[in-house]
């Protein structure tokens, strides 16, 4: 399955024709794949070495200091530092096999600066005195970024009153910054372990920067099968479509599903260690108080309505209560073609008005 890569520059400062061809490009690798791929995006090489620089400058620091910023596993956005397979993203999949896999990851997770009801949590050990800036100011050009590529949907699709755009403000997205130790094949190749099990995003779109490493594999709808979608270029952004814009369009464009598993030169081998890899996940949420239910535009009186019509918080509240395998009850619901179980808490009332 290709994915292509697409000219960005040709939105930002191309011809009207040229505008329009990029987003009608946008829309249909979306409705394709899942996916899209973005050169000439604004972050220069400089700023992506950077980025890694300081990837590998906190979670090479010792357990305890990423500790002093704990992330608190709960229905809600993630701040700070998550340890070693403690989130399961496996667990929001309706295959039993996908379920029971353990994800080998760690990570750090940041919101707005501005965020007063979910702070920020930040390093305070001085070789980390760099850190916060840089990561402030590279969300903010990630939050530019999505909010041109929504504007282009808006181009796509011909809404003229920036709508869409004005549903991603005031910022909610989670950015992300992931390491995945080293680890051996055979352990990966159990079947009950992974680097992260196959997943949907929660919000509208994520972009993603990967380092050389490999192992990212996006899911080839026609063959039922995953394929990998390898560093060729590490300056090279990849998007995925979640599920906010499966829900706005009513169904119409299908979330990217994508894990990370063994690198393609490594697969069937044994006694190899695959080297440690990192990533960078700018999670783009809709604002909070904002519907996550379908957009008027794609519902009709042939195509109702398919989604209950809750907020982005809610959603992300619910789906987040799963990951970290909150919810102890047996019950489950069959939502989107998963079965999921419902949330403990907060998700409570969303599981109430699907079975409704």
């Amino acid at each position: 399955m290709a994915v292509p890569t697409l000219d960005f520059s040709k939105f930002i400062s191309g011809t009207p024709e040229e505008r329009k061809q990029f987003a009608l490009d946008l829309l249909d690798s979306f409705e394709r794949t899942g996916f899209a791929k973005l050169k000439n995006h604004t972050f220069s090489n400089d700023q992506l070495r950077e980025l890694f620089h300081w990837g590998h400058s906190f979670f090479n620091q010792p357990l305890e200091v990423k500790n002093a910023i704990p992330n608190e596993p709960g229905p809600r956005p993630m701040r700070g530092y998550t340890p070693w397979r403690v989130e399961e993203v496996g667990k929001l999949h309706h295959e039993e096999r996908v379920r029971i896999m353990k994800d080998s990851k760690e990570h750090f997770d940041q919101g707005p600066s501005d965020d007063v009801e979910f702070p920020n949590k930040w390093p305070t050990d001085s070789s980390l005195a760099g850190f916060r800036p840089f990561m402030e100011a590279f969300y903010q050009q990630c939050n530019d970024v999505c909010l041109t590529l929504m504007h282009a949907l808006e181009v796509a699709w011909d809404i003229d009153d920036g709508s869409l755009v004005a549903r991603c403000a005031p910022s909610a997205t989670d950015m992300r910054l992931t390491h995945y130790p080293e680890i051996a094949v055979d352990e990966l190749q159990t079947g009950r372990t992974t680097r992260i099990a196959p997943h949907t995003d929660f919000g509208p779109i994520t972009l993603l920067f990967q380092d050389s490493t490999g192992g990212l594999e996006i899911e080839d709808r026609r063959a039922n099968a995953f394929v990998p979608l390898p560093p060729t270029d590490t300056t090279e952004m990849i998007l995925n479509v979640g599920d906010t814009l499966t829900r706005w369009t009513n169904g119409r464009i299908t979330g990217g599903v994508h894990q990370v598993a063994v690198p393609e030169a490594m697969r069937g081998k044994s006694g190899l260690i695959i080297p440690s890899r990192m990533s960078m996940a700018y999670l783009f949420k809709a604002g909070r108080d904002t519907s996550v239910g379908p957009l008027p535009k794609f519902v009709s009186a042939k195509e109702p309505a398919i989604y209950p019509d809750i907020t982005a918080l809610e959603f992300q509240r619910w789906r987040n209560s799963i990951v970290y395998n909150l919810d102890k009850e047996e019950d489950s619901v069959k939502y989107n073609g998963h079965v999921d179980k419902p949330a403990a808490a907060a998700g409570l009332q969303q599981v109430q008005a699907i079975r409704a």
